[in-house]
């Protein structure tokens, strides 16, 4: 499958562009320029684009659905980003994946929507947008532990980076993993992914699938 990439920033469009071809795709433009884009969807024949919600995807996406080799679109999108689901909502893309959507999940999902299925991952229920209560009681530094171990950081490299003894992050780990209702450090990625906490770009550079 080619692809194209547009995102906000630039990084971020690097990391997927290279988190794809590792999946076995030909990502012929990883970029945050719609207008290169568009330039290079108008040149190649694409398959299908995957955006980032940024200023312009309006017009970005009506220019694409206007080429004569149309694209399929998906959107990468913070959950609570409602310009994402009611462009879903009202058919101008052809799928939306939440940013805390696990890679292989976002791989599957783009394949499907590439062989002309609709798909919608990870939108937040209505009356379910905010955290639970036990997410809500993390402290600002067992937030900076939980995406440390996110991150796949060693109980001695956290102490270092967070200037603290390897005891207290031990204790803090453990906080989470409570707050959290999980057990095992393996467990708190798929946790905090689910609470909204780390999104995609956090666990392609961690190496979780």
């Amino acid at each position: 499958m080619r692809l194209a990439i547009c995102a906000e920033q630039w990084l971020f469009a690097s990391v997927l562009a290279a988190a794809f071809e590792c999946q076995g795709h030909d990502v012929v433009a990883s970029t945050d320029q719609p207008a290169e884009l568009l330039e290079t969807v108008a040149k190649f024949h694409i398959d299908l684009c995957v955006l980032d919600v940024f200023d312009d995807l309006p017009v970005t996406v009506t220019r694409l659905r206007e080429l004569s080799h149309a694209p399929y679109v998906v959107l990468l999108a913070d959950p609570q980003d409602d310009r994402a689901w009611d462009a879903y909502d009202h058919g101008s893309v052809d799928g939306v994946m939440s940013k805390t959507s696990g890679l292989q999940t976002v791989t599957r999902s783009i394949e499907s929507v590439a062989r002309g299925a609709r798909r919608c991952q990870g939108r937040p229920i209505a009356d379910r947008r905010r955290p639970p209560v036990a997410v809500d009681s993390l402290t600002a530094r067992e937030l900076d532990v939980l995406r440390l171990v996110v991150r796949g950081y060693s109980t001695e490299r956290m102490a270092d980076e967070l200037g603290v003894s390897r005891h207290t992050v031990r204790t803090h780990v453990q906080q989470v993993l409570r707050k959290l209702g999980v057990h095992g450090r393996g467990k708190i990625a798929r946790a905090a992914a689910a609470a909204g906490l780390v999104d995609v770009s956090d666990l392609i550079g961690s190496g979780h699938r």
